[in-house]
């Protein structure tokens, strides 16, 4: 989801516990801690680990000589040195910037029946991947084999044009080669156990209140983010890979977000009120009447998204990869 919506979530969190409504109607800055909990698994991410990231192989194109059967080639070779190691390597696809908002395309593929990685240029793309007509230029694709077998995760095109350009992580695992899409997102910060060292942290310079709301607004985080298609590293330290998202909702898909943002308004409001000396709201009329155009908009977004998956068949790594996009277009634009 949109950062407005994690911080919504954040602060709302707040507003559940009286003690901490008392204080911030006394000036005290308490509930703002759910909203730095509610950012602060993505600010991580984007701000910090993205860049510790050090990759093993780096696909780094020239614009103008673009080579992909070399492509190909290294990244083939890499996965099978993954087969023979049996180590854990770092794909990285490096984007060919043209201009201040123009990209060159290129694709790849990762045939798990065929066992090739297969490369290919795209059109000239601006920053919201929309291709200059006539771009396209006629550049043989690139074909490797792959020795090692491969978990079957992404059979479709994987497009690298904006921005920093995808990483993939190469690892052995059931004897085959799996391949997990931008490896440094939504790991140990989008953890339970990053919510209950920022709920301590918290706790111990605050007091147990203000540990309670932090630790709650980002785990409130996670769970947001696990309705969607990429999914959170839930049990880190314990376990190294993601748990599949529920597959719901994309991050930046605007019924949702003005949902949670407008559903996390209303509790603010409404906890304000009955932790008040004189609450005022009528809890029935309150949310049986005055919120209820929120939940109908969110039925009829569920109602036309199933739809539309079912008849397109969207892949699941371009729906994963929408939610990146979205993510780092919030990040960018900041």
């Amino acid at each position: 989801m949109k950062g407005i919506s994690h911080f919504a979530t954040g602060v709302a969190v707040g507003t559940f516990f009286p003690e901490a409504v008392h204080a911030a109607l006394d000036g005290s800055f308490i509930l703002a801690l759910g909203g730095i909990g509610g950012l602060l698994p993505d600010t991580i991410d984007f701000k910090f680990a993205r860049f510790l990231e050090q990759p093993d192989i780096l696909i780094d194109p020239h614009p103008e000589q673009f080579e992909a059967q070399k492509i190909a080639d290294e990244i083939a070779a890499g996965i099978d040195r993954v087969r023979e190691t049996r180590k854990r390597l770092i794909l990285k696809c490096n984007t060919i910037r043209l201009g201040p908002d123009w990209w060159q395309q290129y694709s790849l593929k990762f045939d798990t029946q065929a066992r090739e990685v297969i490369v290919k240029l795209g059109p000239i793309v601006n920053t919201s991947q929309l291709p200059l007509p006539a771009s396209l230029r006629n550049v043989p694709e690139g074909r490797a084999n792959i020795q090692a077998p491969l978990l079957p995760a992404y059979d479709e095109y994987i497009e690298v044009d904006i921005f920093s350009g995808p990483s993939f992580a190469l690892e052995w695992r059931n004897e085959r080669v799996e391949i997990d899409f931008i490896p440094w997102h939504r790991q140990y910060s989008h953890s339970i156990f990053m919510a209950v060292l920022f709920g301590l942290i918290c706790g111990l310079l605050f007091g147990v209140t203000a540990g309670l709301i932090g630790g709650l607004a980002l785990l409130a985080h996670v769970l947001e983010d696990q309705l969607g298609y990429l999914g959170s590293n839930l049990l880190w330290p314990l376990t190294g890979v993601r748990t599949n998202g529920a597959h719901l909702i994309h991050a930046g898909d605007p019924i949702p977000n003005f949902f949670t943002v407008g559903t996390s308004v209303y509790f603010i409001i409404f906890n304000l009120d009955r932790f008040s000396a004189q609450p005022t709201l009528d809890p029935l009329f309150f949310w049986g009447v005055l919120w209820l155009p929120f939940p109908i908009a969110l039925a009829y977004f569920f109602y036309r998204k199933f739809e539309t998956d079912i008849r397109k068949k969207i892949p699941l790594l371009s729906q994963q990869e929408r939610d990146l996009v979205a993510e780092l277009n919030e990040v960018v634009d900041a």
